[in-house]
């Protein structure tokens, strides 16, 4: 599913795109998957955007951390141009947030028997 991207080293990439996976993993914790459904589906990158502004303001709302403006800008270039990269970022936030959810869920139980 990783592409090879000429615009960016590896390491780059990786940055940028762990700070949006991990701030949309935080929705999917939460069981809030309509943004990533439709960053999964859409194949029109302005429709994308306007998902992610949401979502970041959601995210802001609540007090958690959002990406930088960088890291957006960041992906939006790319995107621009490669549009399947958006369907990568959500089922990666999907999976980090659903594994977020579990870890939280062993917790809980785990200080419940104690």
């Amino acid at each position: 599913m990783s592409q090879t991207y000429p615009e960016e080293t590896q390491k780059e990439r990786t940055n940028y795109l762990e700070s949006i996976i991990n701030s949309l993993a935080v929705l999917a914790s939460e069981k809030i998957y309509g943004p990533l459904d439709v960053l999964a589906s859409t194949p029109d990158p302005q429709l994308a955007y306007g998902v992610l502004y949401n979502a970041i303001r959601y995210l802001a709302s609540q007090s958690y951390s959002t990406p930088s403006e960088e890291d957006i800008d960041k992906l939006f270039a790319i995107a621009s141009k490669r549009p399947e990269i958006l369907r990568e970022v959500a089922i990666k936030a999907l999976i980090r947030g659903v594994k977020m959810r579990s870890s939280n869920k062993k917790e809980a139980m785990q200080v419940q028997t104690k």
